[in-house]
């Protein structure tokens, strides 16, 4: 440990040449190297050698890094991560939230600039997109001006806050992420010490048999409300603390659900998604020890839902412009939807029931004249007509339309 505090690079202040560099757009994108991106996130990932599968699908980034400590091993093994991730064109978000209250001068301040500055002279400082501070921080009493430093020191944002030291980095984006607590006038604070603005909402819990899933879409909309530009990252769940119990048994999302939480929560303004809990064993089954990860669950719902939403996706284009969302009148309370323009003229609609007993049919208005729009990753097609289509929703059901008429333009 006193080896990892020597200050050998810890004046390594200024990022080399192939570091990655992160930024928001005026409608809270993620902006990396210049491309416009949405972010689908593994936290954590598979051990290294998964990562071909998972980057194949269409993830973009992974969590890396420990939770606290920041050992010497820890700072190895987040370097082999690094290299791995962009031996595979994968993007990192590196753990600091053990510096996220970190004060001037002291051990703290020294370890994060070793860190930091160690991470940055490897070549695998490519595959850095994003940091990552304080975990769920009004949920423990974090005041944000204790974040001050932390994030100026990271960041170089808010010179004032960095108590005229030198940060260590300026060219990446601080993810702070809430527990699904407080409100609107409490969350916004703290997005004056972060640049993206996160939710970890899981309603799945063994024993429930009636899970609310628009929790993390209304959480969403929360951060959403209390952060600039609706710069807000969607964590929704694997497997955590209630997924599972002593006896052994497990309850995890289901494809129907999480689908319906994914589309939700975009529907809800996120502007990046992440997926929690697939490296804690409690779930896994057993077949999933060798792989050192929960494949079952990968390779039954979240691959192909990734898929779906992937920057391969046809959706992408829409992901990536949320600027370009409308609000679109629906014939039922229970259904929302909002359309965004995609390439080529493409206009799509997303589309959710949330909540309610049984199946009712809703018109969707607002749209242009089209003779049909298909229904995404359903393989049928519904008509449209007078700027508006019909459809049928259950409860909790998720529908994606693609306009491609060549005068799809919203009205």
């Amino acid at each position: 440990m006193k080896r990892l505090l020597l200050p050998l690079l810890a004046l390594v202040l200024c990022q080399p040449a192939a570091a990655a560099t992160t930024r928001l757009d005026r409608h809270g994108t993620v902006v990396l190297d210049g491309r416009k991106v949405f972010p689908i996130a593994l936290a954590k990932g598979p051990p290294g050698d998964g990562f071909a599968e998972v980057a194949a699908a269409g993830v973009n980034v992974l969590k890396v890094g420990p939770a606290g400590g920041w050992t010497a091993d820890d700072l190895a093994r987040t370097i082999a991560e690094n290299r791995a991730a962009a031996s595979h064109g994968l993007s990192t978000w590196v753990n600091l939230s053990a510096f996220a209250q970190v004060r001037p001068g002291g051990s703290r301040e020294s370890l994060l600039r070793h860190v930091v500055g160690t991470l940055g002279a490897d070549p695998s400082a490519s595959a850095i997109a994003l940091w990552k501070g304080a975990d769920e921080p009004w949920r423990f009493r974090m005041r944000p001006a204790s974040l001050r430093y932390g994030y100026c020191l990271a960041t170089g944002r808010h010179r004032a806050w960095c108590a005229g030291r030198a940060p260590v980095d300026t060219g990446r984006l601080w993810v702070t992420v809430q527990a699904p607590r407080a409100g609107v006038w409490s969350l916004a604070p703290y997005s004056e010490v972060t640049d993206v603005h996160g939710v970890n909402s899981y309603p799945i819990a063994i024993g429930d048999a009636d899970p609310d899933l628009g929790e993390p879409g209304s959480w969403t909309n929360v951060l959403g409300l209390a952060t600039p530009r609706r710069a807000v990252w969607t964590t929704l769940g694997i497997c955590w603390t209630w997924s599972y119990d002593a006896a052994g048994n497990v309850q995890l999302p289901t494809r129907e659900q999480q689908r319906f939480m994914i589309y939700d929560a975009i529907l809800n303004g996120a502007r990046a998604l992440a997926f929690y809990g697939g490296q804690n064993p409690k779930c896994w089954g057993q077949l999933d020890a060798a792989g050192g990860w929960n494949w079952a669950y990968w390779g039954r719902v979240l691959e192909p839902l990734v898929r779906e939403i992937s920057a391969a996706s046809p959706l992408a284009p829409a992901l990536r412009n949320p600027g370009t969302t409308r609000e679109l009148p629906t014939s039922d309370r229970s259904v929302r939807a909002i359309s965004r323009r995609g390439r080529n003229g493409e206009l799509w609609v997303i589309a959710v029931r949330g909540g309610g007993e049984g199946s009712v049919d809703a018109t969707i208005g607002g749209l242009p004249a089209a003779p049909s729009a298909d229904v995404y990753a359903e393989d049928r097609s519904v008509s449209v007509a007078g700027g508006a289509l019909a459809d049928s929703f259950g409860r909790w059901a998720v529908h994606v339309y693609r306009l491609t008429a060549p005068t799809a333009r919203s009205s």
